[in-house]
């Protein structure tokens, strides 16, 4: 058998056992925590939780897509709901009673199948930037990193989430790497089309699981400008057609959740109408930087604004949109202007968000066992310090800093969102899981370096070069050797 064939089989049983491995870690951390569940007289620990179980149980039972009254039918985005519908549907056959363990627990069961399939993303994103070895490093980081785990069994919109938003990442890559078949000349090639095509899709409808991706794609574009061959004819221009195209299909996907809140409210709601509310606390008197967990504030604005509502309707003044429109644009004007009135309040509380965003320990009250925390603390600094190598082991080519800019970039992303909007350890996992792709590469480099190497080896960087091209492992080589 060939070297080849016996490197392709190694490959593919690697990625195998690694996604096998991944999902069954999450399956049992479903069993795990479905149990401490139960243990707690509960099924679902977190609001939010019970926010989407009860939309799904609406939209299963009675048609309506709604939380709470009928005044509240564009709190949640709909792509977790939808996703959470059939097991609500199934659950009504054989209960009246909503949020059942056997039903959850399928809905944690499908989270981690999902979770498995971004680790196998992972894997081949890391893989086509740096080798074999390192998407096998990239794989086992994102396979066992505690906050991976969660997202896929925690019953929260992030499960769907971030493998869409891995995809569309990964994607995007793909779409600056240039087309063998057509040899390299041409911007504008079938691979690029249909790379563009299928992140566009997959962002469309990460927004529709978490509309804080919305504003992605002012980071992610510049990135695939940066990234691409700029000496190919027309770049600018094609690469403005590009951008076009990507939020066209965006714009498609999007579209039906924008006509039904526009006739519901008669305004353009792009995400939810809980974005005064979101904004509302993390920009209010008193605001520390966290989730008010009583949304105490919430309630309290939400009266006044409800008593001067009431005021209005004895005038018989004429009131604009929904009651549930009304409220969130009061809270995001209310927002906004207190950061106006106190900058450095705004300021210090951004600086306190990025602190809870991105500490090693989370504080959620929920997950207060000391094994988790360790293993959330533990798993998150590895990955940090191996990024950090990873980038040391990239500091020779300053193109290879490039790819390293792809699994950086959402990280600073959700940092500078989550300085305005309210900081939680919960909101950094999508960044960090993309980030083990840099730490594979670092680990890689590690291992190359201390454990494969004898003391005072060392391979020449010629050859070390003509073996990356010779595999046609290294992306990078890849594109040098086609641009000439």
């Amino acid at each position: 058998m060939s070297v080849e064939k016996i490197d392709t089989k190694f490959v593919r049983r690697s990625t195998s056992a690694i996604v096998v491995f991944a999902i069954g870690l999450r399956i049992v951390a479903a069993l795990v925590w479905q149990s401490q569940c139960s243990s707690n007289n509960t099924t679902l620990r977190f609001g939010d939780s019970h926010s989407y179980w009860t939309i799904a149980s609406n939209l299963a039972l009675e048609g309506r897509y709604q939380y709470g009254s009928d005044q509240s039918r564009i709190f949640r985005s709909p792509a977790y709901p939808l996703f959470l519908a059939p097991l609500a549907w199934g659950e009504r056959w054989f209960s009246e009673q909503s949020a059942q363990v056997p039903f959850v627990l399928g809905a944690r069961i499908a989270g981690c199948i999902l979770g498995g399939l971004t680790v196998w993303i992972m894997m081949r994103w890391t893989r086509g930037i740096a080798g074999t070895a390192s998407g096998i490093f990239a794989g086992l980081l994102a396979a066992t990193y505690c906050g991976a785990v969660g997202m896929s069994i925690f019953v929260l919109s992030e499960a769907v989430a971030t493998p869409l938003i891995v995809l569309s990442c990964w994607m995007l890559w793909r779409s600056t790497l240039l087309d063998p078949d057509q040899g390299g000349s041409d911007f504008w090639t079938s691979q690029r089309w249909l790379s563009t095509s299928c992140s566009a899709f997959a962002l469309g409808l990460a927004c529709l699981a978490r509309p804080s991706w919305g504003l992605w794609p002012g980071l992610a574009l510049p990135l695939v400008a940066f990234a691409s061959n700029k000496q190919v004819s027309f770049f600018w221009r094609n690469w403005l057609l590009q951008g076009m195209f990507f939020f066209g299909i965006l714009c498609c996907v999007m579209a039906p959740w924008w006509v039904r809140n526009y006739a519901i409210t008669g305004k353009f709601v792009p995400s939810t109408l809980q974005v005064g509310a979101s904004l509302y606390d993390g920009w209010h008197p008193g605001a520390s930087g966290s989730s008010d967990e009583n949304m105490a504030f919430s309630i309290e604005a939400m009266q006044r604004i409800l008593r001067e509502e009431a005021l209005l309707a004895n005038a018989s003044s004429e009131v604009e949109s929904t009651l549930e429109w009304r409220i969130d644009r009061r809270l995001q004007k209310e927002a906004w202007a207190w950061a106006r009135e106190n900058p450095s309040d705004a300021l210090r509380l951004g600086l306190i968000k990025l602190r809870k965003t991105w500490s090693p320990f989370p504080s959620a009250r929920e997950l207060s066992n000391p094994l988790v925390v360790l293993w959330e603390a533990g798993s998150y600094l590895f990955i940090l310090v191996m990024s950090a190598v990873g980038l040391w082991s990239l500091r020779a080519d300053c193109r290879r800093w490039t790819e390293a800019c792809w699994f950086i970039a959402p990280c600073v992303y959700l940092a500078l969102l989550h300085m305005v909007f309210v900081g939680s350890v919960r909101y950094r996992q999508p960044g960090v899981l993309i980030l083990c792709g840099l730490a594979g590469i670092g680990l890689s480099a590690a291992w190359d370096r201390f454990i494969v190497r004898t003391p005072g080896e060392t391979i020449p960087r010629a050859e070390l070069s003509a073996d990356r091209a010779g595999n046609g492992t290294d992306a990078v080589g890849s594109r040098a050797s086609k641009k000439s």
